[in-house]
């Protein structure tokens, strides 16, 4: 594993590329709202065997925490900062989570460069936070940067992206929990599958919401299978 950073404007977004091979086609990786590139990578260190460019957007891990500057557009600069510093041509590309929501939005910006996208255990839509869920990630996560929580609170607006993305050329693989914590219920996966004809849906069996941490074995090997790798 081989940490890195660059830069987006004056953001310093910190990135982790695992087992890299220059002829590969990678799989950058996007974790969910609070978890960085590091707290991903010690989740699923002993089942990775796949090159993966693992992203902490700012407000994560060693990355820039700015006080504003958290909207869908900056977020998918952070990304795209990583693709030009690594001079990626194609890759894949997985959200889990909130990060499911910067992937999709990134995918459709630069659907040239997407090979496939994952979305694991989100829909393709982008949230808007309420002051409910600030409270909730404040108590659950006391170390988390006040700059990130108040700045996606005040910044994200509400979209879906399934029609744009049902226009692309790429594969999209949808990555459910199969036990009742999962933030994707069957039947709202469902409508989103038959919309979208590019897309499949596999269930990991006996996991809820955080797949990577309790199935991380059975979850990369769906994704392994997807890219080919």
């Amino acid at each position: 594993m081989q940490e890195k950073f660059t830069n987006n404007g004056e953001i310093q977004i910190q990135y982790l590329i695992v087992n890299h091979s220059p002829d590969k086609i990678p799989l950058i990786i996007i974790p969910g709202a609070m978890v960085s590139a590091e707290d991903f990578y010690n989740d699923v260190i002993d089942h990775l065997s796949f090159y993966c460019i693992i992203i902490s957007v700012r407000g994560l891990g060693k990355s820039s925490a700015p006080l504003n500057g958290y909207s869908k557009a900056h977020l998918i600069a952070d990304v795209e900062a990583v693709v030009v510093e690594e001079e990626l041509k194609e890759f894949y590309i997985l959200g889990h989570s909130f990060g499911a929501s910067i992937a999709s939005a990134y995918s459709l910006k630069y659907s040239q460069k997407v090979k496939g996208l994952i979305l694991a255990d989100y829909p393709p839509g982008y949230p808007e936070y309420s002051s409910e869920w600030a409270q909730m990630i404040r108590k659950n996560n006391p170390s988390v940067s006040e700059n990130l929580v108040n700045g996606l609170l005040n910044e994200s607006i509400h979209e879906m992206f399934t029609e744009a993305l049902a226009k692309c050329g790429f594969n999209i693989l949808i990555l459910k929990g199969g036990n009742e914590d999962s933030l994707l219920k069957i039947g709202f996966v469902n409508k989103i599958i038959k919309k979208l004809p590019n897309s499949s849906l596999k269930i990991i069996d006996n996991c809820g919401h955080e797949m990577f941490i309790e199935k991380p074995k059975e979850v990369l090997k769906e994704i392994k299978y997807f890219i080919g790798a």
